[in-house]
């Protein structure tokens, strides 16, 4: 469970990206509205703010997880990766995850051997894009014209571990991150996604 805090908070969060549904036609709010689980409102009810507000307010709070889950899946919504992993943190954290502390991750991470998790560089690659904020900002004109563009954490992942392997250790790795202050759920899929990968690459190499 999740406390009132936290319904309230990911109710906000959500409904400003279903605000988005302004750029649709008052003709296409209808089968968006059906589409997402969300109740109908008419088209005379007012402006398309309006018909957005109103239905959103009247999704019950035991229905706001699966929209949720609906409207991260929708391709046309815009979603910043911050954004999304505050929605995603929020809704999974209803699910009360077992806590694992910062001392028990950071002995696990001293443990695993990371040339060995990263076999499959592609595959490791979307499990931290899926997870964590790999990437930066848009870059602005300015900096198109110039050539210029902000190092993301991706950039370095790609310049330690795999162009120049060693640099890092899995520690260090999982220290950029920000693995050690993730809330337990997004920590334990991380877990989950490394064990999985390092599974199929010994089954692969046994086979």
């Amino acid at each position: 469970m999740v406390d009132s805090r936290g319904g309230s908070a990911l109710r906000t969060l959500v409904g400003e990206v279903v605000a988005g549904l302004g750029g649709l036609t008052h003709r296409e709010l209808g089968p968006a509205f059906e589409e997402l689980g969300m109740p109908p409102v008419p088209e005379e009810a007012g402006s398309k703010r309006q018909r957005i507000e109103l239905s959103f307010g009247q999704v019950p709070d035991a229905e706001l997880p699966q929209l949720t889950r609906r409207v991260l899946e929708r391709g046309d919504l815009c979603v910043s990766a911050s954004v999304r992993h505050r929605i995603e943190d929020l809704l999974w954290a209803r699910d009360a995850p077992p806590e694992i502390p910062r001392k028990a991750r950071r002995e696990l991470a001293r443990a695993l051997d990371l040339p060995e998790l990263t076999q499959h560089g592609d595959r490791f690659m979307r499990l931290l894009d899926r997870l964590w904020i790999t990437g930066g900002p848009e870059p602005s004109l300015g900096d198109l014209l110039n050539g210029m563009r902000q190092v993301t954490l991706g950039d370095l992942v790609e310049r330690h571990v795999f162009r120049n392997p060693g640099d890092w250790s899995a520690e260090e790795l999982f220290d950029q991150l920000g693995a050690f202050e993730a809330p337990d759920a997004r920590f334990a899929r991380f877990l989950e996604g490394i064990v999985s990968g390092t599974s199929s690459s010994t089954s692969t190499s046994s086979a």
